[in-house]
């Protein structure tokens, strides 16, 4: 919904100062202009009510909306998503809400569009002062590079794995990925975890987050904890994913704990829980790497590892100004954002280790899966 009214009050934007309309002319009424827009009266009152607020327009019952004449169009970024992030309380979208926020304060506008839109000759470069991109993982060869290569503004990546600075030759708003993943681990050997789970993403996306090899990742890993293959899942893979959770929760030795590389796969672990009456954290303790996705809102509420991606927003709005002072530097600068761990509910257990590796806490756990694991399939049957 609040993207929805974005996007009204940015092509309410485009009407005004783009010359459809000029200073002193009138606005259709709010039923025609709705059913023009295909939104709602309730979704385009929101828009006219945040231009009234700019000044932009003036509302009364005897002149109806009229654009005032000391309105004039103010600078404006472009964000270009992936289509696949147009979704509501994801990373992307929160990173956007930073950057409209910043952009407010400092007397501009935002606007988002699709990866679709753009190709050589529909890319509108005299419109704006600056681009933001989300995209990551790139290979050199898409197209969208080439267009914004040649674009003439300033870009800045905000959501950048760790290998694509090289490859994009963009300046670039960049999560330490890799120390943060490994803080998260470490703050579950705090609480006592020693078998850890990890759901991950495919093992192209692993191996170009933390910019090493999969074998990499795993060895160092093993440095903290337990690195068996049987600990790293993959549930976009893996067609049987619950069958493998209950299998190796009901093995010899179960992990405490699932580290998840995002919030959806903390669901997962979350709806297993419950159709196997599992108790979290007292059977099984869940974090994930992602903040984003409602992770506070979840019940119980899910530890994370967060970016703070409004901060990144706001933090790649402010290099984008700055533009000067890096345009003619090569390679172009890379800038690492803080990351907190946030310890909710999720996790709020402590395994008191009175043995090497935690031995006769993790059988406890694992005998009261067992049978509640059975009991669930005689029910079934």
């Amino acid at each position: 919904m609040e993207l929805l009214k974005e996007i009204v009050y940015q092509r309410l934007c485009d009407m005004i100062f783009a010359g459809d309309m000029t200073p002193g002319s009138r606005l259709p009424g709010e039923f025609e202009l709705s059913r023009q827009m295909g939104v709602s009266r309730v979704t385009l009152r929101a828009a006219l009510s945040r231009l009234e607020k700019e000044g932009v327009i003036s509302r009364s019952r005897q002149l109806g909306t009229v654009v005032n004449f000391s309105a004039k169009p103010r600078p404006k970024l472009l964000v270009v998503l992936n289509p696949l992030d147009d979704l509501p309380d994801t990373p992307v979208l929160q990173m956007i809400s930073g950057a409209s926020a910043r952009c407010a304060e400092l007397g501009m506008e935002i606007d988002t569009v699709s990866y679709d839109y753009f190709t050589d000759e529909r890319f509108l470069g005299d419109r704006y002062i600056g681009v933001i991109q989300t995209g990551c993982n790139f290979h050199g060869e898409e197209k969208l590079l080439k267009v914004l290569d040649h674009c003439g503004l300033p870009v800045v990546n905000a959501m950048a794995f760790e290998g694509d600075p090289p490859i994009t030759g963009q300046a670039t708003v960049l999560f330490d990925a890799c120390n943060a993943w490994f803080d998260g681990l470490k703050y579950l050997l705090r609480f006592g975890h020693r078998r850890i789970a990890f759901l991950l993403n495919d093992i192209d996306i692993i191996e170009r987050r933390f910019n090493c090899s999969f074998e990499q990742f795993r060895t160092v890993t093993g440095k903290h904890c337990p690195n068996d293959r049987s600990l790293f899942l993959f549930p976009e893979t893996d067609r049987h994913f619950p069958e493998t959770v209950a299998a190796l929760l009901n093995s010899a030795e179960p992990p405490t704990v699932f580290y998840s590389y995002k919030v959806p796969y903390a669901r997962l672990i979350y709806q297993f829980a419950k159709e196997h009456g599992l108790n979290i954290p007292k059977d099984i303790a869940v974090i994930s790497f992602d903040g984003g996705h409602g992770a506070s809102l979840l019940r119980p509420s899910l530890s994370t590892v967060d970016f703070g991606y409004q901060r990144v927003g706001r933090i790649a709005v402010d290099v984008l100004m700055d533009h000067s002072s890096w345009d003619s530097l090569e390679p172009k600068p890379v800038i690492h954002t803080p990351y907190s761990i946030f310890g909710r509910e999720s996790t709020d257990r402590f395994i008191t280790d009175y043995t090497d590796g935690n031995r006769h806490a993790v059988a406890r756990h694992s005998a009261k899966r067992k049978n509640l694991t059975l009991k669930n399939n005689k029910e079934r049957s």
